[in-house]
């Protein structure tokens, strides 16, 4: 999966913003070495940006080289993608290991062999993001039982198109929504979605008003490439927000019950 569209927006890279995430930035050797490691040995998928960000395929790390300092790369599908890998002044990665993001920069790659492979290499970033900042304690819907969010977009004539979203994870502060790459742009930061029904089992439907915060590109089980979108709640009354509190609480005693064998 890739995107050449000129009309994407610039992606806002939280590794630009270091005096705001300068808490979740590593530079040390060792530590920005397991973290590779672990993306390498888990096989996880890397988005990697060239650039400005507009052009990007999806890869995974191959080996860590440690004592050569360098990292390999799967190539891309496309071969006009690994020339312009290639050609980039830099290249932002970014990925999800364990719920947290991932991110790091490289100069440049280079194309080369590795055992019998063709690889793209860079040498070993001297820093990597590992953004786990969490206001409120987050908690992943079962899967058994999803929950699912209705956010209105406003079409440029004037009409509204209701989106029906998957909630990967909710908070007494907000939720991530799994909105397909196709709404990227209505999904900027800052983006308002007011009204927004969110079902919640054995609760009901709340009406919220949701702000964007952040997005992030990623790629599901199935290859498919959709955008994360971490929005907060604006102006939840009191009701509603315990409406949410009693979700959290219930789930989290099923779940309790479940691994210390209490449940029926």
């Amino acid at each position: 999966m890739s995107s050449t569209a000129d009309d994407l927006p610039v992606p806002d890279f939280e590794i630009d913003h270091r005096n705001e995430y300068a808490q979740y930035l590593l530079s040390d050797p060792q530590e920005i070495s397991h973290y590779l490691k672990q993306l390498a040995n888990r096989g996880k998928l890397l988005s990697a940006h060239l650039d400005g960000g507009k052009l990007f395929f999806l890869t995974a790390l191959v080996a860590v080289d440690d004592d050569r300092g360098v990292i390999l790369f799967d190539t891309a599908q496309a071969e006009a993608l690994n020339r312009a890998a290639v050609m980039a002044k830099q290249v932002t990665l970014t990925a999800n290991l364990d719920r947290i993001k991932i991110q790091f920069r490289l100069p440049g790659l280079r194309e080369q062999s590795h055992e019998g492979r063709r690889v793209l290499a860079a040498a070993t970033p001297g820093a990597l993001l590992r953004l786990q900042r969490r206001e409120y304690f987050r908690l992943t819907p079962p899967v058994a039982r999803p929950l699912v969010c209705q956010i209105h977009l406003e079409q440029t004539d004037g009409s509204l198109q209701t989106l029906h979203c998957g909630v990967s994870d909710i908070s007494c502060g907000g939720i991530s929504l799994t909105v397909p790459m196709i709404n990227r742009e209505d999904c900027s930061r800052d983006a308002l979605f007011h009204d927004s029904r969110l079902e919640i089992p054995d609760e009901g439907v709340l009406l919220v008003n949701l702000r964007v915060r952040k997005t992030v590109e990623y790629s599901a089980d199935d290859r498919q490439h959709y955008l994360r979108v971490g929005c907060e709640f604006i102006g939840l009354p009191s009701s509603r927000l315990a409406m949410i509190q009693r979700y959290i609480a219930r789930v989290e005693r099923e779940r309790t019950a479940r691994t210390s064998g209490l449940a029926d």
